[in-house]
């Protein structure tokens, strides 16, 4: 008897899990149903999932865990600009917008039910009717609020919970809906939203991408088509090259004979050969100074020996008498 409820409960409990998956299954399928209508409505493309989104948003309504899936993606060009619809799994439903350039600055504009934001690079600046603005950066911040952002904050529907910038693209989250107008609504909201950041500072200076196959644009030599390439001047460079090579090669190398600078010859070392002297050149006398600034000629003294050859004669002392020869 007790296996036998046992067995019932399993039965009954197996049915009902059949019963939640096919509801489940059907409610996906109508919501899958309900955005892909509603994209055709404005050209949009429909994508069941999508894993990108993920990593390319990150704050407000799209910092939620890692296991909440990006689904019913709707995509496609919207008022000239790019759009994005598309549902966080039993989280909400996010609307992007992209804008063309991107900004280091960030706007967080909420409804005043909501919490603030959860990052920290983020200030309060203040509210504009039933929402509060946060910033990064509160100078620009308080430019941009002028009386078009504040006739927004107060006419944007309050289903619309937040509205926030991140890079090139301005987002807006609201309650899970597969309602038309809501979505609608959202769509146009962001949009507008988008348009009055236009006075954002740009994180680069907007400008045209350099056509890589320009040579003479501000791209590599390697990176230009060799079609488009002015032919004259390359012509012209190649003929100049290969007369500077050819100059090259007919110059010899001749490497100069060190000369001796004009002068006295320097004096011999110890040791070495005695260098021969010129022709107007005498050899230094044994025994001869410099003479001094007083000096005059040398008078020789009566009985004296001349100057210069008291050296040649031998030193010998004199002979005393009793002393033999």
């Amino acid at each position: 008897m007790t296996s036998t409820v046992y067995f019932l409960i399993a039965v009954i409990a197996l049915a009902g899990a059949g019963v939640l998956l096919w509801l489940d299954h059907q409610r996906s399928s109508v919501t899958r149903r309900h955005r892909e209508v509603w994209g055709e409505t404005h050209d949009f493309t429909y994508r069941e999932s999508d894993t990108k989104l993920r990593r390319v948003f990150r704050r407000a309504a799209m910092d939620v865990p890692d296991h909440v899936e990006v689904r019913d993606v709707a995509f496609g060009d919207y008022d000239g600009a790019e759009a994005v619809v598309f549902d966080l799994t039993e989280t909400g439903t996010i609307v992007a917008v992209r804008r063309q350039a991107s900004s280091q600055v960030i706007l967080d504009l909420r409804h005043e039910d909501v919490l603030a934001p959860a990052e920290t690079d983020v200030e309060l600046l203040g509210a504009m009717g039933p929402r509060v603005m946060f910033s990064n950066n509160l100078e620009v911040a308080r430019r941009v609020c002028d009386r078009r952002m504040i006739a927004l904050a107060n006419a944007a529907p309050a289903y619309i919970e937040v509205l926030w910038t991140e890079g090139k693209w301005v987002l807006g989250s609201m309650p899970l809906t597969n309602d038309q107008k809501r979505l609608d609504a959202a769509l146009d909201v962001v949009r507008r939203f988008a348009d009055l950041l236009r006075v954002l500072p740009p994180s680069v200076d907007p400008q045209d991408a350099p056509d890589p196959r320009d040579p003479h644009g501000p791209t590599n030599a390697e990176l230009a088509d060799e079609k488009t390439e002015n032919m004259r001047d390359k012509r012209r460079r190649e003929a100049v090259e290969r007369e500077a090579a050819d100059n090259a090669d007919a110059q010899t190398v001749v490497t100069p004979v060190p000369t001796r600078p004009p002068g006295p010859d320097p004096a011999p070392s110890l040791g070495g050969a005695w260098a021969p002297f010129a022709e107007d050149e005498q050899p230094p006398q044994p025994g001869q100074r410099p003479p001094g600034p007083n000096a005059g000629p040398r008078t020789p003294q009566p009985g004296g020996v001349p100057p210069g050859q008291q050296r040649l004669r031998p030193n010998r002392s004199p002979l005393r008498p009793g002393d033999d020869r």
